[in-house]
């Protein structure tokens, strides 16, 4: 799970991306990961990252590290958790004036 802040409008968001790898052995060769959506405000990020562990929680197998689990579950329940996370567009963009 990768985090990168994005200035928009003049306003931090954040883009979250599943599924890159830093090249160790654990991981596999380095490439960058996906973007589940469209950037969250910096106050949706821990319910979209709780909402990501909790559909991992849900759908791994036992022992099984998360990126395995991305690599054979695919992104979409992903994508669908984070997605679901996120806050109407009004309050997105009164937290965003906040941050």
């Amino acid at each position: 799970i990768g985090i990168l802040g994005v200035d928009k409008d003049g306003k931090e968001w954040y883009q979250i991306t599943l599924g890159g790898s830093d090249g160790t052995a654990l991981s596999g060769p380095a490439i960058g990961g996906k973007v589940v959506g469209p950037s969250f405000t910096a106050a949706e990020v821990p319910d979209v990252i709780e909402a990501l562990l909790a559909t991992f929680r849900e759908l791994r197998k036992p022992g099984e590290f998360f990126i395995d689990a991305l690599r054979r579950i695919g992104h979409d329940p992903f994508k669908q958790a984070a997605n679901s996370a996120r806050r109407p567009k009004a309050d997105q963009e009164a937290l965003a004036e906040q941050d």
